[in-house]
C-alpha cells in the first residue's frame, strides 16, 4: 500500500510543473461562476425563486459544483490507459509488482489533491465577490457532502480505467471517451441542478452513480438535502463502485489475452 502513496505524493509534486495547467484551471472555474451569474442573472429578473432555488442559492450551487468538478480529473485516465494499450506500453503493469488499477487511482488523487489546495480558496473567493451567502445548519449533512466528493472523485477514476481498458479489444476508445462526457456532465449536474429537471426524468437519473459524484454532495454542502436523500445516495454509489470493480476485474481477465505486449 505504501508505494500507491508515494506515486500519489509524486503526483502530487509533479504538478509544480504544471503551474499553468493549474492557473487555468482557475481560470476556468472562475469563468464558471461568472457565466451561471450573467445567464441566471437575467433567468431570475423579476423572479424570486425557480425550482426552489433564490438567485444566490442558484450561484451558491455553481460555486460548489465546480469546486467539486475541478477534483475530477479522471477524464485522462482512459486517455493513457488506452494509450499505453496501444502503444504496448502497458504490459509493463504486467510484470512488475503492481495493480494497474490501483496505480492509476494513487495517480489521480494525488494530482486531485494538489488541484485541491488551489480550487478551494478560488470557490471561497468567488462566493465573496458574488456574494454568496453559506448558512451551515447540520454539520452531519455537510460532513456526508464533503465524504461523498473522494469517494465520488474515486469511482469516477474507476471507470475511466474501464474504459480506457476497452483498447484491449477495440482499436479506438476515442468514441466510448467523447460520447460519455458530455451525458456524464449532464447527469452530474454539471449544466444545471438535477432537480430542475421532470421529477420523473430526475427520479431515473438519481439510480446512476454519476448524480452522486456532483449534485448530491453540492446540493448536502448547500444543506438542500436531508441526510436520508444523502445516506440513500451514498448508497448508491457505492453499489455501483462495488459492481464496477467487479467489472474491471472481468475484463482486465478476460481482455488482457488479446494484449500481445506490442501493442493490442
Amino acid at each position: 500500500m505504501m508505494k500507491y502513496v508515494e506515486v500519489a505524493k509524486i503526483m502530487f509534486k509533479t504538478q509544480l510543473i504544471y503551474r499553468f495547467d493549474v492557473a487555468m484551471t482557475v481560470l476556468e472555474n472562475i469563468g464558471k461562476v461568472l457565466f451561471a451569474w450573467l445567464v441566471w442573472g437575467a433567468v431570475f429578473d423579476g423572479q424570486g425563486t425557480i425550482g426552489g432555488f433564490h438567485f444566490e442559492a442558484m450561484l451558491f450551487y455553481y460555486v460548489v459544483s465546480s469546486f467539486i468538478s475541478t477534483l475530477d480529473l479522471s477524464w485522462n485516465v482512459s486517455g493513457e490507459v488506452s494509450w499505453q494499450i496501444r502503444n504496448g506500453r502497458f504490459s509493463k503493469y504486467m510484470v512488475i509488482p503492481v495493480n494497474p488499477k490501483v496505480y492509476f487511482l494513487a495517480k489521480s488523487l494525488g494530482t486531485s489533491a494538489y488541484y485541491a489546495l488551489f480550487a478551494l480558496p478560488v470557490a471561497v473567493i468567488c462566493g465573496m465577490l458574488f456574494g454568496v451567502e453559506v448558512r451551515i445548519e447540520q454539520i452531519s449533512v455537510v460532513l456526508l457532502g464533503l465524504i461523498m466528493i473522494p469517494i465520488g472523485t474515486a469511482f469516477m477514476v474507476m471507470y475511466h480505467y474501464f474504459i480506457g481498458l476497452l483498447a484491449f479489444k477495440f482499436q479506438d476508445v476515442g468514441l466510448f471517451r467523447y460520447v460519455q462526457a458530455t451525458i456524464i456532465q449532464f447527469t452530474q449536474g454539471g449544466f444545471l441542478p438535477l432537480n430542475l429537471l421532470p421529477d420523473v426524468a430526475f427520479q431515473i437519473i438519481r439510480l446512476l452513480p454519476f448524480p452522486h459524484v456532483v449534485f448530491t454532495p453540492t446540493m448536502l454542502i448547500m444543506g438542500r438535502a436531508s441526510l436520508q436523500e444523502g445516506l440513500f445516495s451514498l448508497g448508491i454509489l457505492i453499489a455501483w463502485s462495488f459492481g464496477l470493480i467487479v467489472a474491471i476485474q472481468i475484463a482486465y481477465q478476460r481482455l488482457r489475452v488479446r494484449y500481445d505486449g506490442v501493442g493490442a
